[in-house]
């Protein structure tokens, strides 16, 4: 049945990562500021609970890891996530303008844009490899982390598709793009969700890692986050 559910919440995880995309699109000024200021903080918030909340309790239910290997193995994680965001950044730089999309950083070439594309796929896969493992420990699990992914991507798709406006994208290639972009999330998942099932036996291992990852996301949320809620102040 879970397999059910994840087709299910990966789907809507990937469609509802664009909205804010589309929201855009469409002119929806005050709802896009508002997702820009809040979505960061939310995700922050979404993803310390799908690891404190859901993950590392779940961890710990099984008892197959004590606290000193478990801590390794999330640090292990954050630091693998650390490395994978840094030469992602060396090949790709916007994150910058995730949050800030109309800053003078955006870039503005089609190739560039789809350099962008290219990262984000690679994303996508990332992340449906992380939902795939959170469907095998549980529903909950995995519905709390496709919940976390949601709120972590939907300001960052504002970004990319202010990004792909800037680079004089038509509308409907736009769409078309971030969704195949996004979409991919869905057959990463299930092929992390089938292989996962056969690692049974090391789920615990590779959930501490995977929450390594999400913390490390939730450690950019909020330096994001941070930075918003800051800069009305230096000016």
């Amino acid at each position: 049945m879970n397999i059910f559910f994840l087709l299910l919440f990966t789907t809507l995880t990937a469609l509802l990562s664009i909205s804010g995309g589309i929201l855009l699109i469409l002119g929806k000024g005050k709802v896009i500021n508002t997702i820009q200021k809040f979505g960061p903080l939310i995700a922050f918030v979404v993803l310390l609970y799908a690891v404190f909340g859901d993950i590392i309790p779940e961890i710990l239910e099984e008892g197959e890891l004590g606290v000193s290997l478990l801590i390794i193995l999330v640090t292990i994680g954050f630091l693998s996530a650390a490395l994978i965001g840094f030469f992602m950044g060396r090949f790709h730089h916007h994150n910058d303008i995730h949050h800030h999309p109309h800053t003078e950083k955006a870039l503005k070439s089609k190739s560039q844009a789809y350099t962008m594309l290219a990262v984000d796929s690679v994303h996508a896969i990332a992340d449906g490899i992380v939902l795939g493992t959170s469907f095998i420990a549980s529903l909950p699990t995995g519905i709390s982390t496709c919940l976390a992914t949601i709120a972590h991507e939907i300001p960052q798709e504002v970004g990319d598709f202010s990004i792909m406006q800037r680079a004089k994208f038509k509308t409907k290639k736009i769409i078309k793009y971030q969704l195949l972009s996004s979409i991919i999330i869905v057959p990463a998942a299930l092929s992390s969700y089938l292989l996962g099932n056969e690692l049974l036996e090391s789920l615990p291992s590779v959930l501490a890692v995977v929450a390594g990852f999400l913390l490390y996301i939730a450690f950019g949320e909020l330096t994001c986050t941070l930075e918003i809620f800051r800069k009305p102040n230096s000016k």
